[in-house]
């Protein structure tokens, strides 16, 4: 008689908590987290816990749901030692409806979404680039002949044009139009070389003969600055002097008595001002100056019209 061996089956989990031990800390209120705080799907039930801020898995849902004992470390840190969290089996409370927790976690993710499209991007800095400097400013290298050689056959080396390994349909060899560029500016430098170096050593020679002019020049230049530096001084001196204001002792006295050719010949009657404005009048020029007149467009105007006028038109005697 045949046997048939039959594979064991393993026992179907209960849901219930499979430990006694409950923690004495008060249980969790799922209606006091929010919606993005704990997860209800069923089979799936979630919550972040108060102490570690991990996801804990909920067990014995359908009987006394407790949090699962958990470390305060993920599973995956192995860099400290692993310490039990205070609230493993800690008791929560599910008074909270699975179709009204799905509602405020959609309408939570929407208005995050909309938050998140509201904030503006981070301004990042440009980055600092220094200035171009001017035309003026720029300093061409000088060619050489030399310089020129070096380029040529260095393209020489890297151009497959200048080995001769390109072709046309014909078979012939394409010549290199930048190989004979270079190879036509060494040639006329290499001929111009020694017109450049006779015009280098010219200047060199005047440079060398300005600077022994301009040393022989030194005495003489100072021997002048020591015969203008008494009368400088003594200019100074006077300067520093006078009061603040006042005329320098040997220069003249300034006609206030009187006025000057262009101001006399502007006024209407002779040794007397007249206001353009209102036909005040002053018997003279040290008068109208104490009483605060004023040249309004080259016209004479009194003290009191002269507010009437802005500042900048305003030009004293």
């Amino acid at each position: 008689m045949a046997t048939t061996t039959v594979e064991p089956k393993a026992r179907k989990r209960r849901r219930k908590t499979r430990t006694k031990n409950v923690s004495p800390l008060p249980a969790i209120v799922a209606s006091q987290l929010k919606a993005d705080q704990i997860n209800l799907t069923p089979g799936k039930e979630h919550v972040i816990c108060p102490d570690c801020k991990t996801w804990t898995p909920i067990t014995g849902v359908l009987g006394t749901p407790v949090l699962v004992p958990h470390h305060t470390t993920p599973y995956h840190d192995r860099t400290t030692t692993p310490r039990r969290c205070s609230s493993s089996s800690r008791r929560i409370t599910l008074d909270t409806a699975i179709d009204a927790w799905r509602a405020d976690l959609a309408e939570r993710t929407e208005v995050s979404a909309t938050v998140a499209s509201r904030r503006p991007t981070k301004v990042l800095p440009k980055p600092k680039t220094s200035s171009v400097p001017a035309a003026s400013q720029l300093k061409p290298a000088p060619l050489s002949a030399e310089r020129v050689r070096r380029v040529f056959r260095q393209h020489q080396e890297q151009c497959l044009a200048c080995m001769g390994e390109v072709k046309d349909r014909t078979g012939q060899t394409m010549p290199c139009p930048d190989g004979e560029r270079l190879a036509v500016t060494f040639l006329r430098l290499f001929r111009q070389e020694p017109k450049r170096q006779a015009v280098r050593e010219f200047f060199a020679r005047e440079r060398r003969r300005f600077d022994r002019e301009y040393a022989g020049a030194a005495p003489k230049r100072e021997a002048g600055w020591a015969a203008v530096l008494p009368a400088v001084q003594n200019a100074d001196q006077l300067r520093r002097a006078a009061p603040q204001g006042a005329h320098p002792t040997e220069g003249p006295e300034v006609p206030l008595d009187h006025l000057v050719p262009r101001q006399a010949a502007e006024q209407p009657e002779k040794g007397r001002l007249k206001c353009e404005h209102c036909g005040a009048t002053e018997s003279s020029l040290v008068d109208a100056v104490a009483a605060g007149w004023c040249l309004i467009i080259r016209r004479p105007h009194c003290g009191r019209c002269v507010d009437r006028f802005p500042a900048w038109t305003r030009t004293s005697f």
